[in-house]
């Protein structure tokens, strides 16, 4: 969690002064993401376990601006072992799925150039699920919220890490790595 408002200040202090150029990106990119989860929170006495999230998104850049707004469609989980409640030997785990359809909007500090470092927040619908043994169960539609920083590398590849936040049991964090179509800087005509 340290390491995470460390990268927000880093980012935050040498970005300030950065946006006044006048590179102009291509309206439209999108994303293909995958990467690792990490339950937030206690559940019912279970031991943190990483597991994985997908995501898709796709982005609209407001000319002139540092802003972009869209869609994501998530998949993430908060997997938890119960090994240690059962004492029987087996693995036991249950994996709380959340699948979320999402608003999403960034404010890129350096757009249209090769690291372009980001923050932004997703807000929507989150459907959530067991997967795995379902120790507790629970399903249900709840509200997601998920505040996110990383950095766009290359104008191709995204690093990033988000806060799943929906409900007890299912909130996460993930650390993803994403490839990203469009949004280069235009060429410029002469």
């Amino acid at each position: 969690m340290r390491i995470i408002f460390t990268l927000i200040l880093i980012i935050a202090a040498t970005s300030f002064n950065s946006y006044g150029n006048d590179n102009i990106v291509q309206m439209m990119e999108g994303e293909a993401r995958g990467g690792l989860t990490l339950p937030l929170g206690g559940y019912h006495d279970g031991k943190s376990q990483i597991s994985a999230s997908l995501g898709l998104e796709g982005r609209y850049n407001f000319k002139g601006t540092p802003w972009d707004c869209g869609l994501m469609l998530d998949l993430s989980t908060a997997r938890r072992g119960y090994e240690h409640l059962f004492n029987d030997g087996y693995d036991r785990w249950q994996s709380n799925r959340t699948l979320a359809i999402a608003a999403v909007g960034d404010y890129n500090f350096k757009q249209g150039t090769k690291i372009n470092p980001f923050v932004g927040t997703a807000i929507g619908v989150a459907f959530n699920d067991v997967v795995g043994d379902e120790y507790f169960p629970s399903k249900g539609t709840s509200m997601l919220f998920a505040p996110r920083i990383g950095v766009e590398l290359l104008y191709h590849f995204r690093i990033s890490a988000q806060f799943n936040i929906s409900r007890k049991g299912y909130n996460n964090v993930s650390v993803n790595i994403g490839f990203v179509l469009g949004g280069r800087p235009k060429k410029t005509k002469l």
